[in-house]
């Protein structure tokens, strides 16, 4: 039985609005890209989404900022590119087109306890949606749809981009199909992208499942990727209380799963799994060296959905 309703707050000083059962609770705010700032588990009071802390730790963007400059905390939606690059001559913004902008709701949607909004990709000439309703006492499904309102095929990358606290005891659980990982990037031990790391020990000792990197500065940080993937599935475990944080997805639209881990750039910490397209992080790179991107056929629209699920 799903028995959930959609309410208002604040955040930060901004304006917000919730999805919530008797058991789970997330909260977005659609001034900020539609960012996903809360997913809390109300029974256990595990807040799963990582901000910095600070009492003004939101603040708006504007397009051309550096994503380092905006508030990374939570869920940011990726869209067409994660890293900045110039492809097909346009200078694609640093993780995309849609996180800085102000998100509308659909009331009509709202009304329903649906939190939708339809965005435009102003340099792309496409048309992103996502609506978020609950499907269960704790489960979330996030359904998405991208419109090509241009009469050419156009390459993308999309990646959610969730940034997770990390709790003394949290496992990454992954399928096990996962061996090894392709790097992009990262600090603490030379990294050239590329490399092939082994999942989930690449050297003696250091284990990503546990969240560790490898490295004896402050700063340590690596994002990889793994896959092609047959199964769609990805999950954080805290070994001490039991909380679970679960995404799904259709793997054969989003074969691939991005690892970001970060322990100490920024002075911060945390995680992130990142459910995929294309890799690495720049579409240039993923459509021309890589190949390894995502289409879309002009005047052609795509649909796909994915879950999360708090226990």
């Amino acid at each position: 039985m799903n028995n959930s309703k959609v309410f208002n707050t604040k955040v930060a000083g901004f304006d917000a609005v919730g999805i919530r059962s008797r058991a789970v609770e997330l909260l977005m705010v659609p001034k900020l890209g539609g960012r996903v700032v809360s997913l809390r588990n109300l029974k256990s009071s595990r807040e799963w989404l990582w901000h910095q802390d600070r009492p003004d730790w939101l603040w708006p963007n504007e397009a051309g900022d550096s994503f380092g400059t905006s508030p990374q905390a939570g869920i940011d939606e990726c869209i067409p590119s994660v890293a900045g690059c110039f492809f097909r001559e346009k200078q694609i913004p640093d993780h995309g087109e849609v996180w800085y902008q102000n998100w509308k709701l659909d009331s009509d949607a709202l009304s329903h306890n649906i939190l939708k909004s339809t965005v435009k990709l102003p340099i792309s000439n496409m048309f992103f949606s996502r609506a978020i309703r609950m499907t269960g006492e704790t489960s979330f499904l996030f359904e998405y749809s991208l419109e090509n309102h241009n009469t050419t095929e156009e390459p993308f990358i999309w990646s959610l981009h969730p940034l997770k606290t990390i709790i003394e005891g949290d496992i990454i659980e992954l399928p096990r199909e996962v061996t090894s990982l392709r790097l992009d990037g990262g600090l603490g031990v030379p990294i050239s992208r590329g490399d092939i790391w082994s999942y989930p020990e690449p050297f003696p000792g250091i284990r990503l499942d546990a969240c560790q990197v490898p490295g004896e500065i402050d700063e340590r940080c690596v994002k990889g990727f793994a896959g092609p993937l047959a199964s769609g599935w990805a999950a954080i475990k805290n070994a001490i209380t039991g909380d679970r944080l679960e995404l799904r997805w259709d793997a054969d639209f989003a074969p691939y799963l991005g690892l970001w881990i970060n322990r100490g750039l920024s002075g911060f910490h945390h995680v992130a799994l990142e459910p995929c397209t294309g890799i690495p992080d720049s579409l240039s790179i993923a459509a021309q060296e890589w190949k390894t991107v995502k289409t879309i056929q002009g005047s052609e629209r795509l649909e796909w959905s994915l879950n999360i699920e708090i226990s």
